[in-house]
């Protein structure tokens, strides 16, 4: 998955030379958290954020006459940390965990042709671990060896489920994989993989159509 896929495309821009409270009203009423700063080419300059403004407009003094009015460019951050469209997105999100950074605008030749929060990252692993649906997730603990996974994914087609989502972590010297998988009978998916030598199951959890939660470890 790519920054491209995920992305607000051509979003709302401010100038570096405009009023701060024009800043305010923007991200207020359009319920956005950041705003880029583009100069008169389309470049990104400078990034502000709701918390920015806030901040500016509570301990700013007032403008002088030959100032007759604050600029988005006293409170702008510059420079801007940016990525491009065909950027992954898994290091875009280590790029904002790494700078402690909520979203970052994307660029493509020098233009700014997007925004990409961590909203929209999160959005994105909910979907990929199927959060959104009521198939039955399943958490197994394997040997970290060649030809594990393949053992718990030939016993699932078996039983003529298919295998949605996956997504694995280490814990130790095994390897954990969390599987969403889509009409799949709960009660037989669990007796045949724990029938598997050295494999674990450590979690199934479902969501019945009522949508309350049930715990079936």
């Amino acid at each position: 998955m790519l920054v491209r896929d995920r992305m607000t495309p051509n979003p709302i821009t401010i100038r570096p030379n405009s009023d701060p409270m024009a800043a305010q009203m923007l991200l207020r009423y359009s319920n956005f958290r950041r705003l880029p700063v583009v100069d008169e080419r389309g470049q990104v300059v400078g990034i502000v954020t709701d918390s920015d403004v806030d901040l500016f407009l509570a301990t700013a003094p007032s403008p002088s006459i030959q100032q007759r009015q604050h600029r988005v460019a006293q409170m702008m951050t510059t420079p801007v940390i940016t990525v491009s469209p065909g950027y992954p997105l898994e290091e875009a999100a280590q790029l904002m965990l790494r700078h402690k950074i909520g979203g970052v605008p994307v660029v493509e030749v020098d233009r700014l042709v997007g925004i990409i929060t961590r909203d929209d990252i999160l959005a994105q692993l909910v979907e990929a671990l199927g959060g959104d649906t009521s198939s039955l997730r399943l958490t197994v603990q394997l040997p970290d060896r060649p030809g594990q996974l393949a053992l718990v994914t030939t016993k699932i087609a078996e039983l003529n489920c298919n295998i949605a989502s996956v997504i694995s972590a280490r814990t130790g010297d095994r390897l954990n994989f969390t599987m969403r998988l889509q009409g799949a009978e709960c009660e037989a998916c669990v007796r045949a993989i724990r029938l598997l030598d050295e494999i674990d199951v450590i979690h199934v959890w479902a969501r019945p159509a009522s949508d309350e939660e049930t715990d079936l470890r």
